[in-house]
């Protein structure tokens, strides 16, 4: 059998209203060397029939059950299957844009990049039940090379956007020892993902022209839920770590500080944007905060501080939610306005 070109794994949990459209959103895609591998993690409704009655109608697919492990599960179930040069990855309830596995293709044979990231479309659930594409930065264009650069790999974290993994292509080679972490059951296990992919001597190109179209849902992971919150305070340490590893192999010693203290304030302001977004009580808020202060202690290689300049030139409210960590005055974040507050109203 001739290896396919993409593996793309789906882990599959209670979607049968959803997955039929992700599916098509793969078979109809303009590349057709793929296949697409769909793992029933222990759904409760009709979704392992669907996969089964999906999988009779086009011979790429390839199904696999297993007990309820959550996604990280799921997906590492789908990389220890995949046969493909690369892998890709998305969920039960979003789209792969028609030309996604077609760009990919071309930009992983142009560049001979280990990894390929991509933009996307995200739109979330608004009050009233409607899903409202949200605006986000796109970035420029930007190659990460192998090796220590760190402000090449300060420049392609800030163009490439959010780490997720469903607008991304790997080498599997490259993922022979990187699985997800099935401690994250509420999010966070991108980050940590990708945190162990930058660590690696690997080279990256990073694309705008969007790949995905990623569904924000009221049960949604992703949402910004009190319960989801305080699943992910009890992995941020795992998280900083991994990317304080990935840090320092991608950095020279000279340009370490300066990349860790922006990181730090991705930490912050992640964190920040959280416990605004899920109304959490006080008690959880400085549980978050004591977690995330012990992780980056934790981190002893380099002691600097959060580079308050920087934020400012580009991100005046990083600069904000960085000087209100600063002074333990976090709370007010809350009364700033919120853009996307508004539009989803």
């Amino acid at each position: 059998m001739q290896r396919p070109l993409f593996s793309i794994i789906i882990p599959v949990y209670n979607a049968a209203e959803t997955l039929t459209s992700a599916v098509e959103s793969i078979l109809n895609q303009s590349e057709p060397d793929f296949e697409l591998l769909l793992v029933d993690d222990g759904s409760q409704d009709t979704s392992a029939d669907l996969c089964r009655q999906l999988a009779a109608r086009d011979t790429r697919i390839r199904v696999f059950s297993q007990k309820n492990g959550g996604i990280c599960a799921a997906r590492n179930r789908g990389l220890a299957e995949a046969c493909g040069e690369y892998i890709g990855f998305c969920d039960d309830d979003d789209l792969y844009l028609p030309d996604a596995l077609q760009t990919a293709k071309q930009l992983l044979t142009d560049t001979g990049a280990d990894f390929v990231r991509g933009g996307y479309e995200l739109l979330r659930e608004t009050y009233s039940g409607q899903m409202l594409q949200l605006p986000h930065a796109p970035g420029s264009a930007c190659r990460l090379p192998a090796g220590k650069d760190g402000k090449a790999y300060l420049t392609f974290l800030t163009n490439a956007g959010p780490q997720f993994v469903w607008n991304a292509f790997y080498k599997r080679d490259l993922l022979v020892d990187i699985r997800f972490d099935e401690r994250c059951r509420f999010g966070l296990e991108d980050f940590l993902f990708n945190a162990c992919v930058y660590a690696k001597d690997s080279a990256a190109v990073y694309m705008p022209f969007p790949f995905y179209r990623h569904y924000e849902r009221g049960d949604s992971t992703s949402a910004a839920t009190a319960k989801a919150v305080q699943g992910r305070i009890q992995t941020v340490s795992i998280w900083v770590q991994a990317e304080y590893t990935a840090a320092q192999a991608r950095c020279t010693s000279c340009d370490f500080r300066d990349v860790w203290a922006v990181r730090k304030a991705e930490f912050v302001t992640f964190l920040m944007h959280q416990l605004r977004d899920s109304h959490v009580g006080q008690d959880i808020c400085r549980s978050a905060w004591d977690h995330l202060r012990q992780a980056c202690r934790n981190t002893t290689g380099c002691n600097g501080g959060l580079d308050f300049l920087r934020a400012a030139r580009h991100n005046k409210k990083q600069a904000i939610a960085l000087f209100l960590y600063t002074t333990h005055l976090q709370a007010l974040y809350a009364h700033l306005p919120s853009k996307e507050e508004k539009l989803l109203k």
